[in-house]
């Protein structure tokens, strides 16, 4: 019997000297006494939820805490911020910049590691988008008419697209069991993704990191996915047009044309490029059994109208005005715009994601 309650006794001394580890998230800052730090969970579908703060004492701060799996998070100090990173239990240490809190230090943490990583190279391509943008905007303001400069432009963009996309299935491939990849499969890149790729990119997670809400949203995306592949029939949406009424897709399609939603907004510049494109397909096939219906993502009803007259889009648009939010944008999955489906005569999906070459090339194998 004594011998029964030693073990029990030495099991209960050998668990508390192994107690759960949990992380620790500290720095320094000099001349900030009494600031506050706040960290935030950031999550899918909601506002960021506060999970942790601490007040800055004798220029250092540490806060410590326990998470179930890596959590993508915001970190203020005061009215400063946010900076994103990535909370694991583990040592983390901060070196704040309270004038551009993103270029603060952060160590200890593998995940933000590779945040910083994907965040710099994503912020190439912005910048090389950026470029073509300003030079496509100083084309419009010269009034030059030159259809083949034009269409230049449209390529390049085309070419910066294509190179970010690969680059995220790069990035996802190599880090299979990363949170960061979750994040990046589950947002922007799920746009360009079969369901099957996706799934498969969903599989690669451990048991701990498989319970992230990041990793569970990219298996909701590939249903959702699924119910709009390719073949399968059009989902109808119903938003007001801009004199205020309510337009349904289903009032233009399975009338004896081919139709393309196409998703955009007034503040999307790739939208704003290809426009002068996609306005010279529609006035080439619109006599010929060819329709668009366009869903913006505007939140300003006053810039998407603007929008509508300057760029000439004489087709049927619709919006509720709600930005992401857009029940269209929800209805197909949309986290990325240009983005445009193509229905056939019947309203079955034909292809997704068509670029204005690649739309006018379909258009005209169809039409044969």
């Amino acid at each position: 019997m004594k011998r029964l309650v030693w073990i029990i006794i030495a099991a209960c001394m050998l668990h508390a000297c192994n107690p759960r580890k949990g992380y620790v998230i500290q720095g320094t800052l000099a001349d900030a006494d009494g600031i506050t730090v706040v960290l935030k969970k950031v999550t899918a579908d909601s506002d960021p939820v506060q999970i942790n703060s601490c007040i800055i004492k004798k220029g250092k701060f540490k806060m410590k805490g326990m998470v179930e799996y890596p959590e993508y998070c915001i970190l203020y100090a005061g009215d400063n911020g946010p900076l994103s990173l990535f909370v694991e239990n583990t040592v983390i240490d901060i070196a704040l910049n309270l004038k551009n809190m993103q270029d603060s230090k952060v160590t200890g943490s593998q995940e933000t590691d590779l945040l910083v990583a994907y965040i710099g190279k994503m912020s190439e391509f912005e910048d090389s988008a950026k470029k073509v943008n300003d030079n496509y905007m100083f084309f419009k303001l010269s009034g030059e008419t030159d259809v083949e400069k034009e269409e230049g432009f449209i390529s390049q963009m085309d070419e910066i697209r294509q190179q970010r996309i690969n680059y995220m299935k790069q990035f996802a491939e190599e880090h299979p069991n990363n949170i960061v990849a979750a994040l990046i499969v589950d947002g922007n890149l799920s746009y360009y993704l079969l369901p099957e790729e996706m799934d498969t990119y969903g599989n690669g997670f451990d048991d701990v990191n498989s319970k992230s809400p990041w990793v569970q949203s990219i298996q909701e995306k590939v249903t959702v996915a699924k119910r709009l592949a390719i073949g399968q029939p059009f989902v109808d949406i119903k938003l007001p047009a801009p004199d205020g009424n309510e337009i349904a897709l289903s009032d233009y399609v399975g009338k004896g044309n081919y139709v393309l939603i196409d998703f955009w907004a007034s503040w999307c510049t790739p939208c704003r490029v290809a426009n002068p494109h996609v306005v010279k397909i529609y006035n080439q096939y619109k006599d010929k059994g060819f329709e668009i219906v366009g869903v913006s993502l505007d939140k300003d009803k006053a810039e998407w109208t603007k929008a509508i007259t300057t760029d000439e889009l004489v087709w049927p648009q619709m919006s509720d005005l709600m930005y992401w939010q857009s029940e269209g944008a929800k209805l197909y999955s949309v986290y990325s715009i240009p983005h445009t489906v193509l229905l056939d005569k019947d309203g079955t999906i034909l292809a997704k994601g068509l670029q204005p070459d690649e739309l006018e090339e379909k258009l005209a194998k169809l039409m044969e």
